[in-house]
């Protein structure tokens, strides 16, 4: 275990991972639970890090580190054109790749396996 320091309050904690200590962690989490609560409550309310500390009277840095740690996205909405996000393009793409993949695996032929040795010094291996 390694002694790192809070990047929120600045003590000094053993840990295996993470840079928050156990009681950041904590208070975190639960703050996790109030912002998710209230952008689910007020689902056309453009949020940002200021306006919800100040709507849930939470300090700006938890807000902010609650977005840098992953746990809420800085910007979901389409454009105004209704343009898909980067996101779903790339999701897109992964999925016709992996089609492409599964219909040219499907295509090719099956080869049984054959080791080095095979390959070298047996019948199995040699082609004709």
């Amino acid at each position: 275990m390694a002694l790192l320091t809070c990047r929120l309050c600045r003590k000094i904690f053993t840990a295996a991972g993470g840079r928050t200590c156990p009681a950041c962690k904590q208070r975190l989490d639960e703050l996790y639970v109030k912002v998710r609560d209230f952008l689910r409550d007020n689902p056309k309310l453009e949020a940002n890090v200021e306006s919800l500390s100040t709507s849930l009277e939470a300090d700006i840095r938890d807000i902010q580190a609650l977005v840098d740690m992953g746990y809420l996205d800085r910007d979901l909405k389409l454009d105004s054109a209704g343009e898909e996000t980067d996101r779903q393009k790339l999701a897109l793409e992964f999925e016709r790749s992996l089609n492409e993949m599964k219909s040219s695996a499907a295509a090719a032929p099956q080869r049984s396996a054959v080791s080095y040795g095979q390959q070298l010094y047996s019948d199995k291996g040699r082609r004709r």
